[in-house]
Protein backbone atom coordinates (compact mmCIF):
# COMPACT_ATOMS: atom_id res chain seq x y z
CA UNK A 1 0.00 0.00 0.00
CA UNK A 2 1.20 3.46 -0.91
CA UNK A 3 2.63 5.61 1.99
CA UNK A 4 0.26 8.45 2.91
CA UNK A 5 1.30 12.26 1.50
CA UNK A 6 -0.67 13.50 4.13
CA UNK A 7 -3.67 16.76 4.53
CA UNK A 8 -4.60 17.82 7.61
CA UNK A 9 -3.40 18.97 10.58
CA UNK A 10 -6.28 18.61 12.52
CA UNK A 11 -7.52 15.22 14.09
CA UNK A 12 -10.70 15.11 11.87
CA UNK A 13 -10.70 12.04 9.76
CA UNK A 14 -12.05 13.81 6.18
CA UNK A 15 -14.62 11.42 5.04
CA UNK A 16 -15.20 10.56 1.40
CA UNK A 17 -17.56 12.61 -0.10
CA UNK A 18 -16.06 14.02 -3.73
CA UNK A 19 -19.55 13.94 -5.34
CA UNK A 20 -19.14 14.04 -8.96
CA UNK A 21 -22.02 15.89 -10.18
CA UNK A 22 -20.02 18.81 -10.04
CA UNK A 23 -16.97 17.67 -10.99
CA UNK A 24 -16.98 20.46 -14.14
CA UNK A 25 -16.19 23.59 -12.13
CA UNK A 26 -13.36 23.41 -9.85
CA UNK A 27 -9.46 23.75 -9.94
CA UNK A 28 -6.97 24.97 -7.08
CA UNK A 29 -3.85 26.61 -6.97
CA UNK A 30 -1.23 23.55 -6.76
CA UNK A 31 -0.82 22.98 -10.39
CA UNK A 32 1.69 25.49 -11.21
CA UNK A 33 5.46 25.33 -11.92
CA UNK A 34 5.55 28.92 -12.89
CA UNK A 35 6.67 31.42 -15.29
CA UNK A 36 8.84 34.18 -15.43
CA UNK A 37 9.22 37.09 -17.18
CA UNK A 38 10.75 36.28 -20.90
CA UNK A 39 11.46 39.87 -23.06
CA UNK A 40 11.90 37.47 -26.03
CA UNK A 41 8.77 35.20 -25.88
CA UNK A 42 6.63 37.25 -23.81
CA UNK A 43 6.51 34.63 -21.27
CA UNK A 44 6.97 34.26 -17.63
CA UNK A 45 9.40 32.08 -15.60
CA UNK A 46 9.90 32.04 -11.28
CA UNK A 47 10.15 29.39 -8.81
CA UNK A 48 6.36 29.52 -7.41
CA UNK A 49 8.40 28.47 -3.62
CA UNK A 50 8.77 31.76 -1.34
CA UNK A 51 6.96 33.80 -3.76
CA UNK A 52 3.93 35.65 -2.37
CA UNK A 53 1.07 36.16 -4.99
CA UNK A 54 -2.29 37.89 -4.63
CA UNK A 55 -4.88 35.57 -5.31
CA UNK A 56 -8.44 36.22 -5.55
CA UNK A 57 -11.60 34.03 -4.91
CA UNK A 58 -15.34 34.67 -6.70
CA UNK A 59 -18.19 33.28 -5.53
CA UNK A 60 -19.95 30.89 -8.46
CA UNK A 61 -23.46 30.12 -8.87
CA UNK A 62 -24.20 27.14 -11.59
CA UNK A 63 -27.24 27.70 -13.28
CA UNK A 64 -29.18 25.61 -15.15
CA UNK A 65 -27.12 24.81 -18.69
CA UNK A 66 -24.38 23.75 -15.81
CA UNK A 67 -22.37 20.86 -17.07
CA UNK A 68 -19.04 19.76 -17.30
CA UNK A 69 -19.58 20.30 -21.41
CA UNK A 70 -21.28 23.60 -21.31
CA UNK A 71 -18.08 24.67 -18.01
CA UNK A 72 -15.35 22.91 -20.45
CA UNK A 73 -16.87 25.31 -23.59
CA UNK A 74 -17.39 27.94 -21.42
CA UNK A 75 -13.87 28.05 -20.28
CA UNK A 76 -11.90 27.37 -23.90
CA UNK A 77 -13.62 30.57 -24.60
CA UNK A 78 -12.80 32.60 -22.01
CA UNK A 79 -9.25 31.41 -22.51
CA UNK A 80 -9.72 33.27 -26.12
CA UNK A 81 -11.48 36.45 -24.73
CA UNK A 82 -7.94 38.58 -23.83
CA UNK A 83 -6.81 37.11 -20.82
CA UNK A 84 -4.53 39.61 -18.79
CA UNK A 85 -0.63 38.82 -18.91
CA UNK A 86 -0.56 39.37 -15.18
CA UNK A 87 -3.01 36.95 -14.64
CA UNK A 88 -0.70 33.80 -13.71
CA UNK A 89 -3.07 30.51 -13.01
CA UNK A 90 -6.72 30.06 -12.74
CA UNK A 91 -8.90 27.23 -11.14
CA UNK A 92 -12.44 26.57 -10.76
CA UNK A 93 -13.91 24.85 -7.69
CA UNK A 94 -17.30 22.72 -6.87
CA UNK A 95 -18.67 22.01 -3.29
CA UNK A 96 -17.65 18.14 -2.97
CA UNK A 97 -19.53 18.10 0.81
CA UNK A 98 -23.02 19.47 1.90
CA UNK A 99 -20.74 19.98 5.29
CA UNK A 100 -19.34 23.17 3.55
CA UNK A 101 -19.62 26.33 5.16
CA UNK A 102 -20.66 28.10 1.95
CA UNK A 103 -22.79 26.35 -0.72
CA UNK A 104 -21.49 28.22 -4.01
CA UNK A 105 -18.97 27.44 -6.05
CA UNK A 106 -15.49 29.30 -6.63
CA UNK A 107 -13.49 30.67 -9.66
CA UNK A 108 -9.75 31.56 -8.35
CA UNK A 109 -7.25 33.80 -10.05
CA UNK A 110 -4.06 33.94 -9.02
CA UNK A 111 -1.86 37.53 -9.82
CA UNK A 112 1.21 39.10 -9.40
CA UNK A 113 0.27 42.07 -7.16
CA UNK A 114 -3.35 43.74 -6.15
CA UNK A 115 -2.32 46.73 -8.31
CA UNK A 116 -2.07 44.24 -11.41
CA UNK A 117 -5.29 42.74 -10.29
CA UNK A 118 -7.48 46.07 -9.98
CA UNK A 119 -6.04 47.07 -13.51
CA UNK A 120 -7.27 43.74 -14.69
CA UNK A 121 -10.43 43.95 -13.39
CA UNK A 122 -11.03 47.69 -14.61
CA UNK A 123 -9.62 46.32 -18.53
CA UNK A 124 -12.44 43.29 -18.18
CA UNK A 125 -15.74 45.44 -17.10
CA UNK A 126 -14.91 47.66 -20.00
CA UNK A 127 -14.31 44.78 -22.96
CA UNK A 128 -17.57 44.04 -25.24
CA UNK A 129 -15.71 40.40 -25.90
CA UNK A 130 -16.21 40.07 -21.92
CA UNK A 131 -19.48 41.39 -21.35
CA UNK A 132 -20.47 39.21 -24.04
CA UNK A 133 -18.84 36.24 -23.09
CA UNK A 134 -20.55 36.60 -19.52
CA UNK A 135 -23.98 37.21 -21.36
CA UNK A 136 -23.41 34.11 -23.59
CA UNK A 137 -22.86 31.50 -20.41
CA UNK A 138 -24.80 33.50 -17.65
CA UNK A 139 -27.47 30.03 -17.84
CA UNK A 140 -24.01 27.80 -17.32
CA UNK A 141 -22.13 30.02 -14.51
CA UNK A 142 -22.71 33.37 -13.08
CA UNK A 143 -19.57 35.09 -11.15
CA UNK A 144 -20.03 37.73 -8.23
CA UNK A 145 -16.75 39.72 -9.22
CA UNK A 146 -17.89 42.97 -7.18
CA UNK A 147 -17.55 40.41 -3.87
CA UNK A 148 -14.80 38.52 -5.00
CA UNK A 149 -12.40 37.89 -1.34
CA UNK A 150 -8.49 38.29 -1.96
CA UNK A 151 -5.47 36.79 -0.23
CA UNK A 152 -1.73 36.88 -0.10
CA UNK A 153 -0.89 33.16 -1.39
CA UNK A 154 2.37 31.10 -1.26
CA UNK A 155 3.57 28.00 -1.69
CA UNK A 156 5.88 26.28 1.07
CA UNK A 157 6.54 23.47 -0.78
CA UNK A 158 7.42 22.44 -4.32
CA UNK A 159 4.04 21.97 -5.42
CA UNK A 160 5.61 19.05 -8.18
CA UNK A 161 7.59 17.27 -5.34
CA UNK A 162 5.25 14.73 -4.90
CA UNK A 163 5.23 14.67 -8.73
CA UNK A 164 2.49 16.46 -10.93
CA UNK A 165 -1.36 16.87 -11.09
CA UNK A 166 -3.59 14.21 -13.50
CA UNK A 167 -3.55 15.84 -17.02
CA UNK A 168 -6.97 16.20 -16.88
CA UNK A 169 -5.77 19.14 -14.69
CA UNK A 170 -8.62 17.63 -11.91
CA UNK A 171 -8.04 17.20 -8.32
CA UNK A 172 -9.57 17.22 -5.11
CA UNK A 173 -8.93 20.40 -2.74
CA UNK A 174 -9.76 20.99 1.01
CA UNK A 175 -8.96 24.30 2.69
CA UNK A 176 -9.16 24.86 6.48
CA UNK A 177 -10.25 27.61 7.91
CA UNK A 178 -7.01 28.43 10.55
CA UNK A 179 -6.42 31.51 13.63
CA UNK A 180 -3.22 31.80 15.35
CA UNK A 181 -3.50 30.52 19.06
CA UNK A 182 -3.27 33.27 21.71
CA UNK A 183 0.69 34.27 21.48
CA UNK A 184 1.38 32.98 18.18
CA UNK A 185 2.57 34.61 14.96
CA UNK A 186 3.01 34.22 11.75
CA UNK A 187 7.14 33.56 12.47
CA UNK A 188 5.50 30.56 14.69
CA UNK A 189 3.69 29.14 11.49
CA UNK A 190 6.49 29.21 9.53
CA UNK A 191 8.52 27.40 12.29
CA UNK A 192 5.49 24.79 12.39
CA UNK A 193 5.44 24.38 8.15
CA UNK A 194 9.58 23.64 8.31
CA UNK A 195 8.77 20.74 10.58
CA UNK A 196 6.08 19.73 8.70
CA UNK A 197 8.06 19.61 5.31
CA UNK A 198 10.61 17.78 7.19
CA UNK A 199 7.90 15.69 7.79
CA UNK A 200 6.58 15.22 4.36
CA UNK A 201 10.36 14.83 3.77
CA UNK A 202 10.27 11.16 4.79
CA UNK A 203 7.87 10.11 2.68
CA UNK A 204 9.12 8.12 -0.26
CA UNK A 205 8.08 10.35 -3.26
CA UNK A 206 8.15 6.84 -5.68
CA UNK A 207 5.33 5.45 -2.91
CA UNK A 208 3.23 8.68 -3.33
CA UNK A 209 0.68 10.17 -5.31
CA UNK A 210 -0.23 14.15 -6.27
CA UNK A 211 0.11 16.29 -3.37
CA UNK A 212 0.88 19.91 -3.11
CA UNK A 213 -0.15 22.60 -0.06
CA UNK A 214 -0.36 26.26 -0.20
CA UNK A 215 -1.31 29.21 2.51
CA UNK A 216 -3.54 31.93 2.16
CA UNK A 217 -2.79 34.58 4.51
CA UNK A 218 -5.69 37.29 5.32
CA UNK A 219 -5.01 41.04 3.67
CA UNK A 220 -8.36 41.89 5.77
CA UNK A 221 -8.48 43.38 8.90
CA UNK A 222 -12.24 42.38 9.06
CA UNK A 223 -10.77 38.75 8.19
CA UNK A 224 -12.42 36.21 10.77
CA UNK A 225 -9.71 33.43 9.58
CA UNK A 226 -5.64 34.51 9.69
CA UNK A 227 -5.13 31.58 7.32
CA UNK A 228 -6.69 29.01 4.71
CA UNK A 229 -4.30 26.07 4.74
CA UNK A 230 -5.56 24.65 1.52
CA UNK A 231 -4.03 20.86 0.73
CA UNK A 232 -4.75 19.33 -3.12
CA UNK A 233 -4.83 15.70 -4.01
CA UNK A 234 -5.08 13.46 -6.69
CA UNK A 235 -8.46 12.89 -5.62
CA UNK A 236 -10.33 12.45 -2.03
CA UNK A 237 -9.69 8.63 -1.93
CA UNK A 238 -6.04 9.58 -1.54
CA UNK A 239 -6.76 12.46 0.85
CA UNK A 240 -8.14 9.94 3.55
CA UNK A 241 -5.33 7.88 3.36
CA UNK A 242 -3.24 11.36 3.46
CA UNK A 243 -5.25 12.33 6.73
CA UNK A 244 -5.44 9.20 8.28
CA UNK A 245 -1.93 8.44 8.34
CA UNK A 246 -0.96 12.35 9.15
CA UNK A 247 -3.42 11.50 12.14
CA UNK A 248 -1.36 7.97 13.13
CA UNK A 249 2.36 9.33 12.46
CA UNK A 250 2.20 13.10 12.33
CA UNK A 251 4.12 12.91 15.75
CA UNK A 252 6.21 15.87 16.64
CA UNK A 253 5.01 17.93 13.10
CA UNK A 254 1.36 17.09 14.05
CA UNK A 255 2.06 18.80 17.43
CA UNK A 256 3.83 21.98 16.57
CA UNK A 257 1.64 22.62 14.18
CA UNK A 258 -1.84 22.30 16.46
CA UNK A 259 0.09 24.01 19.25
CA UNK A 260 0.25 26.85 16.69
CA UNK A 261 -3.29 26.89 15.06
CA UNK A 262 -6.40 26.09 15.35
CA UNK A 263 -8.17 25.15 12.32
CA UNK A 264 -12.31 24.38 11.73
CA UNK A 265 -13.51 21.81 9.22
CA UNK A 266 -12.70 22.09 5.75
CA UNK A 267 -14.46 23.52 2.79
CA UNK A 268 -13.90 20.40 0.08
CA UNK A 269 -14.27 20.99 -3.73
CA UNK A 270 -13.48 18.96 -7.17
CA UNK A 271 -11.00 21.22 -8.82
CA UNK A 272 -9.99 21.65 -11.84
CA UNK A 273 -7.21 23.59 -14.07
CA UNK A 274 -9.01 26.76 -15.66
CA UNK A 275 -5.68 28.55 -17.10
CA UNK A 276 -2.05 28.22 -16.78
CA UNK A 277 0.09 30.49 -18.82
CA UNK A 278 2.68 27.65 -19.37
CA UNK A 279 -0.25 25.92 -21.54
CA UNK A 280 -2.66 28.66 -22.42
CA UNK A 281 -4.48 25.70 -24.54
CA UNK A 282 -5.14 23.50 -21.85
CA UNK A 283 -8.43 21.87 -21.73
Amino acid sequence: MNKLLVASFTVIALAGCSSEQDRAMVAAPAEQALVAASAEQDAVTFDMVGETFYNEFIPCTAGPDFSAETVDKMIAEWRTSGISGEILGAWGYAPASEENQFPNGWWELQWTSKEAADAGWQEWVASDVAQAWASKYENVMTCDGPNRIAWDFHFPRDPSSFGEPAASGEFASAYFPCNLNDGKTMDDLNVAIAGYNAWLDQVPVADAEFYAYGIYASNSESSEVDVYWGNFHSSFERMNVANEGWAANGGEAKALLEATMTCGNPELHNSKVFYNPENPDFS
